[in-house]
């Protein structure tokens, strides 16, 4: 909450011709996100496009940064800006729905927050008249909390322009905009998440999955079965997946740009799965580490390296696997997977780096 008294300051004091009302929107958007579900993805993207074409040529928007901070882990996408920086109105629309259908925030932050608004008033910090704020809440509460239009001051000083969307989505603005290019240049696009073991791949690739139609396949579900554990291969950067039957099976598969099968390797039962029927996708996501082998990286059209502090991967394996696996991963896997980093030089190879080590704050 202090934190997010900051937010309110820096806010006014970017806009300030901000009126109550602008204040209040900006409280409901950083708790409630844009407040109600979308049910019509389609409309939604069509409204974008209508209100980017009236817009387009307001000179207001070439110093706008392409997203804001308005707290309560919520941001506002500026629209010219973040189509300049390479996002597709698809995606951006798409970020836009995912963040509202899936935000839950609570009437008591909410009037926390407000509280916050008041706490300013009073101590001067904000040159609101603290009665009209009084009032204003009050007559607010009466009608339910309900969601607010910017006002006319705001509008004809600012021109805002933008969507809501959530902020584990500005961590990955350089992979939206580099898969939205390739995409709307080639007829087929495969994209490599490795890193680190714990860095949030298989995260991304969910994300990937959520904001996008396209296939995601796993690495690990092509470890090494038992049969091909021998001395030499064990010894080997990289050895320890089976990036042969990887290739046969799944860049084999979507080079053919026809509908193929693939099998998964469980290591539990050390049994392979029922095949798996995929269809073509233009997009294609291939998730985890020794993804980007040498047998396999030259068929990617962007390589993305996740890595985080080792501090923080310990940490982070600890409370995903256990105490049970946690030995197995500090004294086998991750060496493993350092040898074949550092071997094949996969992060100074690969087209975007993100460190997702998360600072305490």
């Amino acid at each position: 909450m202090i934190n997010f008294k900051n937010i309110l300051i820096d806010h006014f004091n970017k806009y300030p011709k901000m009126e109550i009302q602008d204040i209040v929107k900006l409280i409901y958007q950083s708790e409630f996100a844009g407040g109600h579900l979308i049910a019509n993805k389609d409309e939604s993207l069509k409204f974008l496009e209508e209100e980017l074409i009236s817009i387009s040529n307001n000179p207001v928007y070439k110093s706008q940064p392409v997203f804001e901070n308005i707290g309560g882990d919520i941001y506002r996408l500026n629209l010219v800006p973040a189509v300049r920086a390479g996002l597709s109105l698809s995606t951006i629309n798409n970020l836009f729905v995912q963040t509202a259908n899936s935000n839950k925030g609570t009437v008591s932050n909410f009037e926390k927050k407000l509280g916050l608004l008041i706490d300013l008033c009073k101590e001067g910090v904000l040159p609101f008249n603290r009665l009209e704020v009084d009032n204003y809440i009050n007559s607010y509460k009466s009608q339910g909390y309900r969601a607010v239009s910017h006002t006319g001051t705001y509008r004809s000083n600012y021109y805002p322009a933008y969507r809501i969307i959530s902020k584990e989505y500005i961590k990955y603005m350089d992979v939206f905009a580099s898969i939205d290019r390739l995409v709307s240049l080639r007829r087929q696009v495969l994209v490599a998440i490795d890193g680190m073991c714990a860095s949030g791949k298989t995260s991304l690739a969910s994300t990937l999955g959520d904001i996008y139609d396209c296939n995601i396949f796993h690495m690990d579900d092509y470890f090494l079965q038992p049969h091909l554990k021998t001395r030499e291969r064990l010894e080997e950067a990289g050895g320890n997946i089976d990036y042969v039957r990887f290739d046969n099976e799944i860049i084999s598969g979507l080079k053919s740009r026809d509908s193929f099968s693939y099998q998964e390797y469980d290591c539990q039962t050390m049994s392979l799965s029922d095949k798996i029927l995929v269809s073509p996708k233009l997009l294609n996501i291939i998730e985890g580490s020794y993804s980007m082998h040498p047998s396999l990286v030259g068929n990617y059209d962007l390589k993305i390296f996740l890595k985080h502090s080792p501090k923080q991967q310990r940490e982070r394996i600890l409370k995903r696997n256990g105490k049970a696996m946690y030995n197995k991963f500090i004294d086998l896997w991750i060496p493993l997977e350092n040898l074949y980093f550092d071997t094949f030089r996969i992060e100074e190879e690969s087209d975007i780096v993100i460190d997702t080590t998360q600072k305490k704050v």
